[in-house]
């Protein structure tokens, strides 16, 4: 099956542009966006209100790392020398779908939000940040198993 957005040629800074604005048109109060290029990590901190509750939601899109777009531009005739001209094309086209993929999720939630399909806190709910930075998903997934089988009072109360 074909990758969504695969062949996408908008460029990643555009469809970051497009997140920020789509996120100000929902009156988010703030954004974060975070690039750690060794370890081919962006992340996306918005803050928002909503209905008197102030959220911080975090999204992590993980590319390819330095490493492996240098490994992906062995030049073909050679299984050790890098192509230059490869990986300069690898890199111009790095994060291009992920972001355009994280731009057409965000435009859907939110109009299922408005349309009244689903509450902005359940469609967010994973990838809501507590005060110690972990998400509810990264909470709660480790445990998720257990939490559909065993008593969820007694589940929920326990230490992180």
């Amino acid at each position: 099956m074909k990758r969504y957005a695969a062949d996408t040629t908008v460029p990643a800074a555009r469809s970051r542009g497009e997140i920020d604005s789509l996120l100000r048109q929902w009156k988010c109060k703030g954004i974060q966006w975070t690039d750690q290029f060794d370890d081919g990590i962006v992340v996306l901190r918005f803050a928002w209100a909503f209905e008197g509750n102030s959220y911080m939601t975090r999204f992590t899109i993980r590319l390819p790392s330095e490493s492996e777009l240098m490994k992906q531009a062995i030049d073909g005739r050679s299984s050790t020398k890098i192509s230059p001209i490869k990986l300069e094309k690898l890199q111009a086209k790095q994060g291009q779908q992920e972001h355009r993929i994280l731009l057409l999720w965000l435009k859907a939630a939110f109009n299922a939000v408005q349309a009244g399909i689903v509450r902005a806190e359940e469609i967010f709910l994973p990838f809501l940040e507590g005060a110690n930075g972990q998400t509810v998903s990264e909470a709660v997934l480790p445990r998720l198993a257990l939490l559909m089988t065993d008593n969820p009072s007694r589940l929920l109360t326990q230490g992180a």
